[in-house]
């Protein structure tokens, strides 16, 4: 606006000095001061119906992200009643209508991007893909405008698998735009072939041998380009503004070879720095205390080497699990496997800090051996990260009883697979440290240091605690009878549990039932009235005393926080 006001003054300016060699001053002044006058009015219409515009746009935005909530509570309904019971004719008709309620959540998606586009419509906000997968969602979502105008579209690749940083809201609609040019002016019954290629410094959507002439019509020759003499020159788009900005924003190429008649869309494969956003790796401190919590969790024989979390992969697909590993590889150190029964042997072995699988696994499904760490005592506080294709209706069983922390729909990027990596190991390490101290008191983790490095006292406490939590149930649980386990005397057991600890016995045992409690209430399967007998005290009114003594809430009142 301050530059078309700029502008408007010197040609305002430029016009009175013309008219004051023609008429006399007053004249003069008058006429330039109706023109400056037009221009401004002028300039602020079109401000307006700018303004205009852009709330309308974004009005139409905003009503179609209100429609994703009703849409969700239609879409879930009918994916629950196209079920095994339901009759064959009714399933396909329920299945018809759910894929096309899935097609209106693609485009209520696009526009979701488009408003992040006019928000953020300067800034990339990129992010590490894999290209392969990437740009086969993008054909996908196009075969159908491609079947309506009897084209078929197919795709070739110089590579397995492949990374690429971009910002996949703002490159989406170049790409589509792209494909859909070639769509509209390829002869009906004619095929399209996308060749995909990839190196260090660039990635590339080739198109070979096009026969319209109207397609060449789609792109506007750049006009530096024009004085230069070559086979492949630069072009852009003519027709489409907004795909013009984004292309040059994603500092995006299109190159016309007229010689071969072959059209190129072309990126950089790595996008500036102060352009990505990425992770913090994290880090494992190397301490007593840090040592003390793995081998409490972990096996007395393991210690850490590195700084960096140890991560087991099981994928079968041989090219994706060396893809994963050699861009996981920076951050973490990875064990990868191609079988199911061979991965749970390293990880019930090398106990590490995370589990990455697919839930497609040869030996032993994914969520099978998810199952079987989340069950076992001794795994069970891995984290685990299951991966595989969008869940249809007959894979909400095998998800749900994986019980894996996270599950991930392919394709997901590697920066998102690195954060939740990340996540997961923090909260689980604080957890671990977070549960030691509640359960052996604050000092616990405190000890001298040449007691922490002592590998027999951690084989202690973990058959103390076992000991412990097998018969919780038992009232009268005494000392003795975890001495005799041990085959210690109780004055030589008592002892050495005070030197480590810096507290009784009693104690732990007393942490315990309160916590187990505290975890069987906020399940939301037990009443408070059951409780005591299945921790070992049988008297309710003592059960609440001690309950509310120990968290500073009564038992009810965790079930309803827990709600």
């Amino acid at each position: 606006m301050k530059y078309l006001i700029q502008t408007s003054s010197l040609i305002s300016s430029a016009l009175a000095i013309l008219i004051l060699y023609q008429l006399n001053f007053t004249s003069a002044v008058l006429a330039g001061a109706i023109a400056i006058y037009w221009i401004i009015i002028h300039i602020t219409t079109i401000q307006k119906e700018r303004n205009l515009l852009k709330e309308g746009n974004q009005y139409f935005i905003d009503s179609f992200e209100n429609i994703r909530t009703p849409l969700t509570l239609v879409h879930t309904p009918l994916k629950i009643a196209c079920n095994d019971i339901c009759l064959e004719n009714i399933r396909q008709e329920l299945s018809l209508a759910i894929q096309n309620i899935d097609y209106l959540n693609v485009h209520l998606t696009r526009l979701m991007d488009l408003k992040q586009l006019f928000v953020n419509s300067e800034r990339l906000d990129s992010s590490e893909y894999e290209l392969g997968i990437f740009i086969k969602n993008r054909i996908d979502s196009l075969q159908t405008h491609a079947a309506n105008n009897l084209v078929e579209l197919n795709i070739k690749t110089d590579f397995s698998y492949a990374s690429a940083w971009f910002d996949q809201s703002k490159i989406s609609p170049v790409i589509d735009r792209f494909i859909k040019n070639a769509i509209d002016h390829t002869g009906q019954k004619k095929t399209i072939t996308l060749l995909i290629t990839s190196n260090s410094q660039n990635w590339q959507i080739k198109i070979a041998d096009f026969e319209n002439k109207k397609l060449v019509q789609c792109y506007k020759c750049k006009n530096w380009q024009l004085l230069k003499r070559k086979e492949e020159l630069e072009y852009n788009f003519a027709k489409n503004i907004f795909c013009k900005k984004l292309i040059k924003l994603c500092n995006g190429k299109i190159l016309i070879n007229h010689s071969n008649r072959s059209i190129t869309l072309k990126f950089p494969s790595k996008d500036s720095p102060e352009s990505v956003s990425k992770h913090t790796a994290i880090q494992i401190t190397s301490n007593p205390i840090e040592e003390k919590i793995d081998t409490l969790f972990g096996k007395d024989s393991q210690k850490r080497n590195s700084a960096k979390p140890v991560v087991v992969l099981a994928d079968s697909n041989k090219e994706f699990r060396l893809y994963l590993e050699e861009r996981l590889s920076k951050d973490f150190i990875v064990k990868s496997f191609g079988n199911g029964t061979d991965a749970l042997e390293c990880i019930k072995e090398e106990y590490p800090d995370l589990v990455i699988c697919d839930i497609m696994l040869h030996g032993m499904y994914g969520n099978e051996l998810s199952s079987r760490l989340k069950t076992s005592g001794e795994t069970s506080v891995i984290p685990i990260i299951l991966y595989g294709s969008r869940i249809d209706i007959g894979q909400r069983s095998k998800r749900e009883s994986s019980l894996a922390d996270i599950f991930l729909y392919m394709p997901f990027h590697i920066e998102d697979l690195k954060i939740e990596m990340n996540v997961l190991i923090k909260n689980n390490r604080f957890l671990r440290k977070s549960f030691l101290q509640k359960i052996f008191g604050k000092q616990f983790l405190e000890v001298e240091e040449e007691e922490i490095l002592d590998e027999g006292n951690y084989d202690l406490i973990n058959q103390v605690k076992e000991f412990i939590l097998r018969n919780i149930d038992k009232e009268n649980l005494t000392i003795d009878e975890i001495a005799s386990e041990l085959y210690m005397s109780r004055t030589a057991f008592f002892t050495k549990w005070k030197a480590l600890t810096g507290e009784a016995p009693k104690y732990l045992i007393y942490r315990i039932r309160m916590e187990k409690a505290r975890e069987l209430l906020e399940s939301g399967n037990y009443s408070v009235s059951v409780l005591p007998e299945m921790i070992g005290l049988k008297n309710l009114k003592n059960f609440r005393h001690k309950y509310k003594e120990y968290f500073g809430i009564t038992p009810s009142e965790s079930i309803t926080k827990k709600q």
